[in-house]
Order: structure tokens, then C-alpha cells, then sequence
């Protein structure tokens, strides 16, 4: 099911707090987490946001404006026109067919010209994630 957005409200310090983001769907208002988000797919100037309740809404932006906002977020572009979260990542194959499997089963490839940078965001998203389970077990 796809929804037209209308117009996309202007990213605020919400965003970037990893609290939520809102656009205009149908002449109304709907928050959308960003940890709801699984991926986002570019195609021309529209952007497919793909959300981890099997939802899909097509916004008038491009992707690189949505790179731009989510760079802080956990959020890795692998190919030209996905910009995946890596929260949402199920397997990473990064010997012969470079590509990563999502949560959903979907197996995207990484085009070699971003593997190296995916490879450095992936680590950096580990170690993150080792740091956040040390403190759990600490408490």
C-alpha cells in the first residue's frame, strides 16, 4: 500500500534526536519514528520509505536529501538508490556476492564503489552495539 505525500514537513531537532519525524500524508499529520524505519529506496526525485511494519510511503524528496538528514542515525546507502538501517539488517555477505539480507528476507546488493565506506560504517555500528551491552551488563 503506498500513500502519496502531499508535502514533507521540515526536518527538526526531532530528527536529528532520533525522536521522530512528521510528514503530511493525505492533507494530515503522521509521525513516523526513525527506528520504524527498515529502509529507503530512491527512485528519480521520489523516495520510498519502507517501514518495519510493512508499510510503504512514497515521499517527493530525493534520497540524497534523506542521506543528508540521516547520517547520524544508523543509516548506511549501499547502492545508488538504498539507504538502509542498519538496526534492521538480519546477515552481511561481504565475501563474493557483496550484499546484506534484511530482516524482511529482501537481499540487497552493495555496489562496489560503496563497499569499503559500508564496510567502515558497519564496523563503527558494531562496536557501538558492544559498547551499549557492556554498559548493560555493567548495570
Amino acid at each position: 500500500m503506498n500513500t502519496l505525500v502531499q508535502n514533507y514537513a521540515y526536518p527538526s531537532a526531532n530528527l536529528i534526536n532520533n525522536l521522530q519525524s512528521v510528514i503530511y500524508t493525505d492533507r494530515k499529520k503522521t509521525s513516523i519514528f526513525i527506528r520504524d524505519i527498515m529502509m529507503l529506496e530512491g527512485e528519480g526525485n521520489y523516495t520510498y520509505v519502507h517501514l518495519s511494519n510493512g508499510k510503504k510511503i512514497l515521499l517527493s524528496k530525493t534520497l540524497k536529501e534523506f542521506c543528508n538528514l540521516f547520517q547520524q542515525n544508523d543509516f548506511a546507502r549501499i547502492r545508488k538508490s538504498y539507504l538502509i538501517n542498519l538496526n534492521y539488517l538480519k546477515e552481511v555477505d561481504l565475501s563474493g556476492d557483496v550484499s546484506v539480507i534484511m530482516q524482511t528476507g529482501q537481499r540487497i546488493e552493495i555496489s562496489r564503489r560503496r563497499k569499503t565506506e559500508f564496510q567502515q560504517q558497519f564496523r563503527s555500528f558494531k562496536q557501538k552495539i558492544k559498547k551499549s551491552l557492556d554498559l548493560l551488563k555493567g548495570i
